[in-house]
């Protein structure tokens, strides 16, 4: 299955390892908006480079303030500064996001983020110590790749939907030099990844975490992102990079408590425990933990919690197993198709199979494993498919394109953004009529560009016809 977001997530000749230069920070003085999202700050070096960003309302130049880095895998800097914002606001952090990274090719991806690392720490005063990254999807990879070129200039990563850049060679060791909060949605087609990250973390005594959210690919919930950045402040005051709070140090402590025993409570033996367990971890030399201590210990040798851990343990495998079947037979029937021993009518039945077992937004809260299992598997090919069509578009073999996107769609049918991919690579292969089929979709659908479509070059072929003025027209008088 698929594993990642543009070249970023599948892998792609990386420039060597090395340090992003950095000028003194915050020499220049500061004339930006306080407590408010700027959509569009443009780098002074490089004006073809833009991020979004926030300053909390309380900044002042004469301070220096953590800087958390974001970087979207579709090149929107606002989405993830809106959502770090409330607690950037809590907690007294600059955050920042690039509006040109996004997926595809390393190289252009490393020149947005050499340009916003650049501006900001010559515009912002900047605590060197404490500067952390975070990204979704392909995001996540460039943030987890930036991680380790830095080489201990980031104090953190925030990857949430995938993990490190994979076929690179760019894996975990026991001397990362920053710490790791992942996220990923339970029906996220990256879960199996993301949990063996986990493991190896653990393995490799790296201080890390792993929060599981009940979506699927996304970014996570307003509420999870505060959490990460909780836990840079406790790993920064463990490391001694930022004072300590007792305040702050008591009410995280009793917060994090109360998840463990609010699961605990509702029979969640198995999240109860592993809570409990982060719960020491991150407080031990901060507070007096013994009697947590004492209580992690009396669940370890618990006969219940030995027993929830294997049962969650097999869940996680027959998901994953089930998963695993969907994308087997879909490179079955691929290759059969290739072969012209297949058609396209039994690769649209298992995609139609597989989206009958999605849940409605009735049962959305019932996470039946072949429910998880089946989303995981179809937005897993959808991303897969678009990602295929654009490396196809970029190489002029628009058949091919049109072919992944025919896929797509399948996959997503109510996406009016889709089926509008799919009309121009049909209309870049003189399939017109087909473009002009998925074109009404894509308007039935909601895609709201109108004004665009009656100039995208790669339409240019379908506007001189009468069912293209008369498809324009149809829908302008709605």
């Amino acid at each position: 299955g698929l594993r990642g977001g543009g070249d970023s997530g599948r892998g792609g000749n990386l420039p060597r390892r090395r340090a992003v230069a950095s000028p003194a920070s915050g020499q220049q003085s500061v004339a930006l908006p306080r407590g408010e999202v700027i959509e569009k700050v443009t780098c002074e070096r490089q004006p073809s480079q833009t991020y979004a960003l926030y300053l909390p309302s309380r900044f002042t130049p004469e301070k220096r303030w953590p800087l958390l880095i974001a970087f979207d895998p579709g090149a929107r800097g606002k989405i993830p500064v809106e959502l770090f914002r409330p607690a950037a606001e809590k907690y007294g952090y600059i955050v920042v996001s690039s509006n040109n990274s996004r997926n595809g090719p390393w190289g252009p991806q490393f020149e947005a983020a050499q340009a916003v690392w650049l501006d900001t720490h010559a515009r912002l005063p900047i605590d060197a110590r404490r500067v952390y990254l975070a990204g979704f999807s392909g995001g996540a990879r460039l943030a987890c790749a930036l991680g380790l070129r830095l080489q201990g200039q980031a104090a953190g990563v925030i990857a949430v939907g995938a993990g490190f850049p994979l076929g690179t060679g760019e894996a975990p060791t026991k001397d990362l030099p920053f710490v790791y909060f992942g996220v990923v949605g339970v029906r996220d087609f990256n879960f199996s990844e993301m949990k063996e990250l986990e493991r190896t973390l653990a393995d490799l005594g790296i201080a890390h975490r792993l929060e599981v959210f009940s979506g699927g690919h996304n970014w996570m919930p307003p509420e999870i992102a505060q959490e990460a950045l909780e836990w840079m402040e406790i790993q920064a005051m463990k490391a001694g990079t930022r004072e300590k709070d007792p305040v702050l140090i008591d009410s995280l402590f009793e917060s994090r408590l109360r998840q463990a025993q609010e699961m605990e409570k509702v029979g969640n033996l198995a999240g109860a425990y592993q809570r409990y367990e982060w719960c020491l971890a991150d407080f031990q030399g901060l507070r007096d933990v013994t009697d947590l201590g004492r209580q992690v210990a009396k669940m370890k040798s618990s006969k219940s919690v030995a027993k929830a851990l294997k049962h969650e343990g097999r869940r996680e495998r027959r998901i994953t197993s089930a998963e695993g079947a969907f994308w087997r037979r879909y490179q079955e029937q691929m290759r059969a198709l290739e072969s012209g021993k297949g058609t396209w009518m039994q690769v649209r039945l298992l995609i139609q199979q597989a989206r009958t077992m999605l849940p409605t937004s009735q049962d959305a809260a019932r996470l039946k494993d072949e429910n998880i299992a089946a989303q995981r598997f179809v937005v897993g090919l959808m991303v897969l498919s678009y990602q295929k069509a654009q490396d196809a578009l970029a190489a002029k073999d628009f058949s091919r394109a049109r072919e992944n996107l025919r896929i797509a769609v399948q996959c997503e049918p109510e996406s009016g953004f889709m089926y509008f991919q799919l009309a121009r690579a049909c209309a870049l292969s003189n399939h017109h009529k087909e473009a002009l089929e998925a074109l009404e979709k894509s308007f039935e659908n909601g895609y709201a560009g109108l004004k665009g479509i009656e100039k995208d070059p790669d339409l240019a072929a379908l506007r001189a016809t009468r069912e293209f003025q008369e498809l324009v027209a149809k829908f302008e008088r709605r």
